[in-house]
């Protein structure tokens, strides 16, 4: 499998490295293809462990194309090469998806290969009717840590990198009732033949956005709202879902959180009630019902620096994490990068089986 994946990356991966590097000579309006190359290294240390290094190398594409009027088409995916002294870092929390027609090709011996394709869909667009098909992800939810009615793909908390979540085969629907008013519809076939689907309405007002919804998923469903409004110098956020599962029990989660703007520094705070104990996966000790306090900043300074730290607490007890992160973009298209997480307190808690990191990278735009 290891000499499979080398074979299959240097096929595919250097043609489009030398792709992108000629297209970055390019105007901008005459690129076949855009990304990012990035480059990072650093330490990390998981609990009863010896600190050990690690280097990750990433290679993203997409390109979009207007086909017509109304139609266009999307292409992205990614290549990525990991190795470390030691055993890998423990699995960031994922939601994988079961999908009917593999999207992602990788090792697990050894240094880790990976070739992933994010996107492959078509768009199209008409007077009140919007449809996307193929493979692609809807992008539902408000939230800044957690996103619980984003059903197909919720945002990964704790993830050192944001990686977009595996796509999957789906089709979305959304239809313009009024300007204000449209009901959204979105279904994806899984492996095995299943099926899972969403329906949502999605109600904007000034400044407030209403959204209830339905989620039928395979071992549970979930009716859920969305509640956003946007006021002068402040934007308030509250997500739930009610989890109805076929043994009759039921669990919820929500978040609530606020944002704001003041002498140029975002401010941010979330409040995230989890009842099921799988968001946070082998992190979680465990714990299945807690609660995460989680507060960040963003301040960009002169000379293309910017900094935005973070702290996550379980409310229940236990560490607590600190997560700085830095960025500096130099000359052009270039960028500096420097972020930690480091977890404070050694009780037991939802956050006990986190690891201590830190990273350095230098990421390439083109």
């Amino acid at each position: 499998m290891k000499y499979y994946c080398r074979l299959f990356l240097w096929f595919w991966v250097g043609p489009l490295i030398i792709l992108a590097w000629g297209s970055s000579f390019a105007d901008e309006d005459e690129k076949a293809f855009s990304g990012e190359l990035r480059v990072e290294g650093g330490s990390f240390q998981a609990p009863g462990t010896d600190l050990s290094a690690y280097q990750i190398s990433r290679l993203e594409l997409e390109s979009h194309l207007d086909v017509a009027p109304h139609f266009s088409m999307a292409l992205e995916g990614d290549a990525k090469w990991q190795a470390s002294t030691a055993s890998a870092p423990p699995p960031e929390p994922e939601f994988p998806v079961g999908n009917l027609i593999p999207v992602e090709i990788q090792n697990s011996n050894g240094p880790f290969y990976s070739f992933e394709l994010y996107q492959a869909s078509l768009h199209f667009t008409s007077g009140r009717l919007d449809v996307t098909g193929g493979l692609f992800k809807p992008t539902w939810g408000s939230s800044h840590f957690y996103k619980p009615t984003d059903y197909f793909f919720p945002l990964q908390p704790l993830q050192w990198q944001k990686d977009p979540p595996e796509s999957s085969d789906s089709l979305d629907v959304t239809f313009f009732l009024f300007d204000d008013l449209s009901l959204e519809g979105a279904g994806r076939l899984l492996d095995g033949g299943n099926g899972e689907w969403v329906l949502r309405l999605v109600n904007k007002g000034i400044g407030i956005t209403v959204t209830p919804s339905f989620a039928s998923l395979l071992g549970r469903n979930g009716l859920g709202v969305e509640l956003s409004g946007t006021f002068p110098d402040f934007q308030m956020r509250l997500e739930a879902v009610d989890w109805l599962y076929p043994d009759g029990s039921a669990h919820a989660e929500w978040v609530a959180g606020v944002s704001t703007l003041r002498q140029g520094i975002a401010y941010s705070v979330e409040i995230y009630r989890d009842e099921t104990g799988s968001v946070l996966g082998d992190f979680s000790a465990g714990t299945v019902n807690a609660t995460y306090f989680y507060t960040s900043m963003e301040k960009t300074f002169p000379g293309e620096w910017k900094i935005t730290p973070a702290l996550v607490k379980g409310i229940e007890g236990g560490p607590f994490l600190f997560w700085p992160k830095a960025s500096w973009g130099f000359e052009k298209s270039w960028e500096l990068g420097v972020q930690g997480q480091l977890k404070i307190g050694t009780v037991p808690g939802p956050l006990a089986l986190l690891p201590n990191r830190f990273g350095l990278s230098i990421t390439y735009s083109f």
